[in-house]
């Protein structure tokens, strides 16, 4: 019985030490899982938003005909930079000027028919007094002279307007820029409304852009703004946000201000980009454990030893930087992470 006692004891120490060392195996093979780690601080990024724009003048105007008349005379071509005020062409006056001598002429019979009606007047008032005539021809007098007053008021118009037609047959420019399209023709008759030339004001530019309502957000909570093109930059900044959602793009459209000294082209496309000055995690450290994308960290790390946790990141999204809630000094597993479960210890190196 005693030796059956003590070989069941040696059978158990046995099991206990086979327990032991397998064990001791299966936490040897955890650590030798080794990782590399680095600071959250020292990988963190500030992402860059973009989108299309392009370059937009301000005034860009059909210089049109406000009068009938044959163009005699072209001042200006295509390409040519003109001044506010610039004369770009001139129309056949003669006809014009020959109505504002009539009205002038006009003018003076009317002038003249007045100083009768007040000789009449004045000579009938005595005779009203004296009772030499009825009251009607009194009162008939007095009405041919307030008629003759507005017969002159009438006169002045007409010269008034002919002077305005005759200032119409200067064509001018209505700002300075520059004529990017001449469509009259020397010696061709135009009428109100014909178009002359295409004017585009070339000091008055700005930046277009259409933005999603997110992008606009974070847009305006940026002071880094700038329009990029063939490799350069420009700073810029927001003008104005048309408060106008399109139906079908679901954009806004933003208009930006350029600095006074710079030289651009109307039309010329580029992008926006700017910082919305969040820090975030890049994508290569972004992996998936089940329903959720989040990242691997070393905690209670000792002597080279550590414990691997999975943190979820919330809003997270496939394939894009993360905004990220953790303390600057976590350390990030980069090496073997994607073959670290959560709860593992692993060796750091």
């Amino acid at each position: 019985m005693n030796a059956l006692t003590t070989n069941m004891n040696k059978l158990i120490y046995l099991l206990a030490v086979l327990c032991v060392i397998a064990s001791t195996n299966l936490y040897s093979d955890t650590k030798l899982l080794n990782v590399s780690i680095v600071t959250l601080s020292s990988i963190l990024i500030t992402t860059k938003n973009s989108a299309p724009a392009n370059i937009i003048s301000l005034n860009n105007s059909t210089i049109s005909a406000e009068i009938t008349g044959r163009a005699v005379t072209i001042h200006t071509e295509t390409g040519s930079f003109v001044r506010n005020g610039e004369k770009l062409a001139s129309l056949d006056c003669r006809s014009y000027i020959l109505a504002k001598k009539q009205a002038d002429a006009a003018l003076k019979v009317a002038k003249t028919q007045l100083n009768l009606t007040k000789k009449q007047l004045i000579r009938n008032q005595r005779l009203i007094k004296n009772g030499t005539i009825p009251r009607e021809i009194f009162e008939k007098t007095e009405a041919a002279q307030q008629s003759s007053l507005a017969d002159i008021e009438l006169k002045k118009a007409v010269i008034e307007n002919a002077l305005l037609t005759i200032k119409r047959c200067s064509i001018k420019a209505p700002f300075s820029g520059q004529i990017t399209q001449r469509m009259v023709q020397q010696g061709q008759l135009v009428l109100p409304g014909t178009p002359l030339f295409q004017l585009m004001q070339d000091q008055a530019l700005e930046i277009k852009a259409n933005l999603p309502e997110t992008a606009i957000e974070k847009l305006k909570g940026t002071n880094s703004i700038e329009f990029v093109f063939n490799e350069k930059r420009i700073k810029t900044s927001i003008r104005s946000i048309i408060q106008n959602i399109d139906e079908t793009t679901r954009t806004q459209e933003v208009r930006l201000s350029l600095p006074e000294s710079t030289q651009l082209a109307a039309g010329l496309s580029g992008r926006l980009e700017w910082s919305d000055g969040y820090l975030q995690i890049p994508t290569e450290y972004i992996q998936r454990k089940g329903l959720n994308l989040g990242i691997m960290i070393a905690e209670e790390i000792i002597d080279g030893t550590a414990k691997a946790k999975f943190v979820a990141l919330k809003n997270a999204i496939e394939g894009q930087p993360a905004s990220i809630d953790l303390p600057q000094e976590t350390a990030i597993i980069n090496k073997n992470q994607y073959r670290v479960s959560d709860g593992q210890l692993i060796s750091v190196q």
